[in-house]
């Protein structure tokens, strides 16, 4: 201004960078109760006079803690020359000390000073309405996040990306700066007041090599724990009070786009589960209906589809924790199987995802001109394997326990096809405890056995020396049953069933001959062992029946 130029600045360079908020007259040493920070004191120092060079080194840094932007003195009687005391503690203390002449009135320092922050808070605040005004225009038209930070570009000239939580980008208004090396997190921006937190880091760019920039980065948290990061690159331009407003106004749109787009997510999942559900129990009484309700929210039913599903499973190491495993553990296992959708997703974006608490159905859709149902379950399981490797990528704390049925011929018969899958996945669980792929097709004899509408009625076809052997170990409670069927698993290999139980090889021998004993078996004749293999697979489906109506 040019009432200053005979004014002397006494400060280091970091005094330059205080911003003011505010001017006012110190007339008393208690005056700092009334400070809010950012504000010019001006004055003769009169209130001191009597200070000790310790007491105004004390009230020197209480001026500091309050934060003032610096200290106007004009030396009239009370001083020859501003003290020692003083230019030591403003040194200190960080505090800068203008000295102007002693004929110059306050008030023409004060009035310019007040002037200038009022028209700077009056173009603020016309900025301010500007910017609004213009982002809610683009929620309004539903132009998305990719309009929000196009129109951020503009403003501030600088390239705009929008993160997910763990930094992933979603959107960019230049791609070139997408992709970034962070150097170091730097301390968070103290010079601006927004809603919303932000900090800044020292980042460099592969795109933009030999030079490092500053990047502003600015968390977003919204419903459900979902957040993103709004980062504005300083690359063409240092960032100015201004662009602080328009930052903080897209923060704000893109915190409500979000709300907007979970919601509207929210209304799709719950019209896409209805619809999956209503599919899969037989409760589709119109396809008009079911192709108006679907269209909606822009579902395709159209074509051929096998219903698959994925369920996740506490390895065997840890079974008997289940029960506690799955107390303590279910927000974690709802994680992975958040974990385990986006993978199905990834692998086949078109396959239709409807999420329960303890599995996933997938309407997985097939070649339409396909006529082998063995072929197209072939592609599902070598696209079923990539989703579980994909998924181990990430934790081995779960299986993953796959289901397959057969491709329905027409959208009404998914419910046949989603039972078929509920079969393939419970009978692979009383074979396998860690991952596995199993078709309805391969369940060989399964299928047959069921056809009984009434599983009790199979217990009929159970062997009298099966029955024995069921009876005996009820009462001994020695796991027979189990050696027998995995003797049988191993095709009667006595070495390979002794390997897969953990035992010794003697064991199996005298096991063997006990079941013989207790049965009466004849392990070389081909038709009795056909009648216990038969059997041992009516007792597993028994089993699961059982399991199902104890639940």
């Amino acid at each position: 201004m040019e009432i200053m130029k005979d004014a002397r600045y006494i400060g280091d360079s970091d005094g330059y960078q205080h911003k003011v908020s505010g001017i006012t007259v110190l007339d008393t040493p208690e005056i700092s109760t009334w400070l809010k920070g950012g504000e010019l004191l001006i004055t003769s120092l009169y209130p001191i006079r009597n200070h000790t060079d310790h007491e105004i080194s004390d009230w020197m840094q209480h001026l500091s803690t309050k934060k003032i932007s610096a200290l106007i003195i004009k030396i009239q009687k009370v001083f020859d020359e501003i003290p020692a005391s003083i230019l030591t503690a403003g040194r200190t203390y960080h505090i800068p000390i203008i000295q102007i002449p002693v004929n110059m009135p306050f008030i023409d320092v004060m009035y310019p000073v007040m002037e200038e922050l009022l028209n700077n808070k009056v173009t603020k605040l016309k900025y301010f309405i500007e910017v609004h005004d213009r982002f809610t225009s683009l929620s309004l038209a539903d132009s998305g996040i990719e309009g929000i930070i196009e129109a951020l570009d503009d403003l501030l000239g600088n390239p705009v990306v929008v993160y997910d939580r763990d930094f992933r980008p979603i959107v960019a208004s230049d791609q070139v700066t997408m992709t970034f090396s962070e150097l170091e997190t730097l301390q968070s921006q103290s010079e601006v007041s927004t809603k919303f937190p932000l900090y800044r880091k020292l980042v460099t760019f592969p795109a933009l090599p030999e030079r490092t920039y500053q990047q502003i980065v600015v968390p977003i948290e919204t419903i459900n724990n979902i957040k993103i990061n709004l980062v504005v690159n300083e690359i063409n331009k240092l960032i100015t009070e201004f662009d602080f407003i328009a930052i903080e106004s897209a923060a704000t749109a893109l915190s409500l786009e979000m709300v907007k787009q979970i919601a509207v997510a929210e209304v799709e999942k719950k019209f896409k589960n209805d619809i999956v559900d209503d599919l899969i129990s037989g409760k589709i009484k119109s396809l008009t209906n079911l192709y108006n309700r679907a269209n909606i929210i822009d579902l395709k039913l159209e074509g051929r589809y096998a219903v698959v599903l994925f369920h996740l499973n506490v390895p065997k190491e840890d079974e008997e924790n289940r029960v506690s495993h799955d107390k303590n553990n279910h927000k974690q296992q709802q994680k992975y199987y958040q974990l385990l959708s986006e993978a199905i997703h990834y692998a086949f974006p078109s396959a239709i995802i409807r999420s329960r608490s303890d599995v996933i159905i997938v309407l997985w859709q097939t070649d339409a001109g396909a006529e082998s149902n063995k072929g197209e379950l072939e592609k599902i399981k070598a696209k079923a394997q990539d989703i579980v490797r994909k998924f181990h990528t990430n934790t081995t704390d779960y299986h993953v326990q796959i289901g397959l049925g057969n491709v329905a011929k027409s959208i009404i018969d998914l419910p046949k096809s989603y039972h078929e899958a509920q079969d393939a996945l419970e009978l692979g669980q009383i074979y396998n405890h860690s991952d596995f792929i199993v078709s309805f097709s391969e369940l060989g004899i399964y299928r047959l056995l069921y056809q009984f509408e009434d599983v009790a009625a199979l217990k009929k076809f159970i062997p009298d020396s099966l029955t024995k052997l069921l009876a005996y170990q009820h009462s001994h409670k020695n796991d027979l049953i189990e050696t027998l069927k995995v003797f049988l698993q191993c095709n009667q290999n006595a070495a390979k069933a002794a390997k897969l139980l953990y035992v010794h090889y003697k064991t199996i021998t005298y096991r063997l001959e006990r079941i013989k004993e207790i049965t009466g078996l004849d392990f070389d004749d081909s038709e009795e062992m056909l009648s216990i293999q038969v059997g041992l697979r009516i007792l597993d489906i028994l089993e699961k029946e059982n399991k199902k109506n104890t639940y």
